[in-house]
């Protein structure tokens, strides 16, 4: 195979470089969006006020969808750096810490996936571009969730579990097993290090070099200490609160796949969700993938190098499929390994056709930025609702866009990076092809997050909805005063909080409070108020007429 010369260390300056430009926009300047990141933050800030690490709580409200690994993290780096940032900024660095990690493994799997101890091998590379240019993890990588923890744990035990099948470094491989499941794990549950295991159980079959004592026994240990370390937090869960216990493993873990608990929690799977997930939520490389894997399955489950990124999307996938809960994340943790995979058809393709793609991408992604610094002045010009009502759709015309310098410079030096790409993009044709799309997709990115955040933010975000009820309530609200809540859901709980300091108490009736003076409710329509109560205040995020937030109070 033919290797991309580049001088020494080269490479690994671009991947930092990437890395800010990839990163960096989207992970700061903004409140927490809706709809993970509320919540999310609303466990942190609890953790972050409260130092009580064992129980994730949003808002007062137990919350036991997942285990708190991020969230501990996340604490973390808010006690660390919410002097210099605001808070959710500061909670929002775990998930840079989480995707950095992330990436530096995948550039490691791909590096033994493709049975080479030479960093500039251009494969590498491929598949890292394959991997970021994912729809889905350019859109997740930057948000304040567990996903992003649990695709660093499954990246982290897939290179560990390679490197047992090789048999290199054994001991190394098995500690980074050991911590990927542990991660895993203690991110969101039982299904990623189930499948992560069931793949590593099932090598056997296919590959005889895993028959051996060689293998086994640093797995089993691997595991017996990822055990030690992983039941520490569910055991004295269950002894505290075995009721939270039973709620996070039956409901959230068990519940979820059978179906049993979905109804309640939401998430219900459908048909075509996951192959839709894999065709666009991993585009291009589910696409590849599958195609490469058809073409000769048992070839590639035979094969060493290649067994493991292949075992473990199947079974992710198809386990996916058969689930009764379902959403395109759930597919985030499986995209490395496609993007591995995918590697090998994409370089198979003709020449003609990685040029005309190669230039496509570059015309696209040119085209799309200056497009998108003209709607940038037209809105500095107070002329979106007329320019860019198209747009209306996504982004409330009602927002006044305002200069910020901070933004302007960022959006110039990535329109910057991408119009002078040819100083560093590969001269070898396959490499450049995906370069080109990969780096195209990061940079339009960058600029919509650079030159839009605010507006974006505006639509995403609660600010404006509870600064202005928080100022309506000054001098109205009193220090002894409470607010009950009827169909406050775990999004906007957090933010009232956050911007008011009030901890609402769910009744989930509607009706005027027994012990509070105050009852705010979420509703399609503003209903009449309950008896012995008057409207107080009403408001909802731009554009979203059906959500609306109503605050009644008591008459007196």
């Amino acid at each position: 195979m033919q290797k991309l010369s580049l001088p020494k260390n080269l490479s690994f300056i671009l991947f930092v470089g990437f890395l800010i430009i990839y990163l960096l926009p989207g992970i700061y300047g903004h409140t927490p969006w809706k709809q993970d990141e509320n919540y999310s933050f609303g466990i942190i800030q609890t953790m972050f006020e409260t130092g009580n690490w064992l129980v994730p709580t949003n808002a007062g409200e137990p919350f036991m969808e997942k285990p708190p690994l991020y969230y501990w993290v996340a604490t973390i780096t808010s006690h660390l750096l919410s002097g210099f940032m605001p808070l959710y900024d500061a909670a929002r660095s775990a998930s840079l810490l989480f995707m950095v990690v992330n990436f530096s493994f995948f550039i490691l799997l791909a590096r033994r996936a493709f049975n080479t101890n030479d960093f500039n091998d251009k494969r590498i590379w491929i598949a890292f571009a394959l991997y970021v240019c994912a729809p889905g993890i350019l859109r997740h990588s930057h948000d304040m969730f567990t996903d992003v923890a649990l695709i660093t744990g499954a990246t982290i035990g897939l290179y560990g579990i390679q490197g047992l099948i090789r048999q290199e470094k054994i001991i190394m491989s098995a500690l980074w097993l050991m911590i990927g499941t542990v991660i895993t794990m203690l991110s969101k549950g039982l299904f990623v290090p189930g499948v992560l295991w069931l793949s590593l159980l099932l090598a056997p079959i296919f590959l005889p070099q895993c028959r051996q004592k060689m293998f086994w026994l640093p797995a089993i240990i691997a595991g017996l200490v990822a055990l030690l370390l992983i039941l520490p937090w569910p055991i004295l869960l269950y002894r505290q609160h075995p009721d939270l216990f039973i709620t996070w493993i039956w409901e959230n873990n068990i519940g979820r796949f059978l179906g049993f608990s979905v109804e309640k929690l939401g998430a219900k799977a459908n048909l075509t969700r996951i192959p839709s997930a894999v065709a666009f939520f991993a585009l291009p490389s589910g696409i590849l993938a599958v195609l490469y894997f058809f073409r000769n399955p048992l070839k590639r489950l035979h094969n060493p190098n290649i067994y493991l990124v292949t075992m473990f999307p199947l079974l992710g996938i198809l386990l996916l499929q058969i689930s009764a809960s379902g959403r395109a994340l759930y597919l985030l943790p499986f995209i490395a390994s496609l993007a591995i995979l995918g590697t090998h058809p994409l370089l198979r393709l003709p020449e003609k056709i990685l040029r005309i793609f190669s230039h496509f991408s570059a015309m696209l992604w040119s085209l799309l930025i200056i497009f998108l610094w003209a709607c940038y002045f037209v809105a500095l010009a107070d002329k979106a609702s007329t320019w860019l009502a198209p747009f209306g759709r996504w982004l409330p015309m009602s927002y006044q866009m305002s200069f910020s310098i901070w933004g302007f410079i960022g959006a110039l030096l990535l329109t910057t990076v991408w119009f002078s790409r040819s100083l560093f993009v590969s001269p070898q044709i396959a490499l450049r092809a995906i370069q080109n799309w990969a780096l195209g997709m990061c940079i339009v990115w960058g600029v919509i997050l650079s030159l839009f955040v605010g507006w974006i933010d505006y639509s995403k975000g609660f600010e404006t909805v509870f600064v202005d009820l928080n100022q309506q309530l000054k001098g109205n609200y009193k220090a002894d005063d409470c607010m009950a809540s009827d169909n406050i859901g775990e999004s906007e709980a957090p933010m009232l909080y956050y911007y008011t300091k009030i901890l609402h108490q769910r009744q989930d009736r509607f009706e005027k409070p027994e012990q509070c003076r105050w009852l705010i409710v979420l509703s399609k329509q503003i209903n009449p108020p309950p008896s012995g109560m008057t409207l107080f205040w009403t408001n909802h995020r731009p554009d979203e007429f059906t959500e609306n937030l109503v605050v009644y109070k008591a008459i007196e």
